[in-house]
């Protein structure tokens, strides 16, 4: 059986980005063998006492993040809104996601 995996997802207003990264979680993770879970948007601000909540198990951020205040991986991109490297960073939370 595989364990569903929960994200919290993160961008300065948890508006905009983080949905355009909600849906693209949602729609290309499966293709590479994650059983997602919850997906959860968040404001940078309230991300680290969202993520001590134990029940994530990575952060995708689209804004900087003090990495130092999360006990789980965090992942920081742009290639959802660009475009650009969007493969490799699915490839990279896909592998962190397995081996958490």
């Amino acid at each position: 059986m595989v364990d569903s995996k929960n994200i919290l997802i993160v961008c300065g207003t948890s508006v905009a980005t983080s949905t355009v990264v909600k849906e693209k979680l949602k729609e290309e993770l499966p293709g590479y063998g994650v059983e997602v879970g919850t997906l959860t948007k968040a404001k940078a601000t309230e991300a680290p006492s969202k993520a001590r909540t134990g029940s994530y198990d990575l952060v995708v951020a689209t804004t900087s993040l003090n990495e130092s205040q999360f006990d789980i991986p965090v992942i920081t991109t742009q290639a959802f809104m660009t475009g650009v490297g969007e493969d490799d960073v699915l490839e990279e939370i896909a592998e962190t996601l397995t081996n958490s």
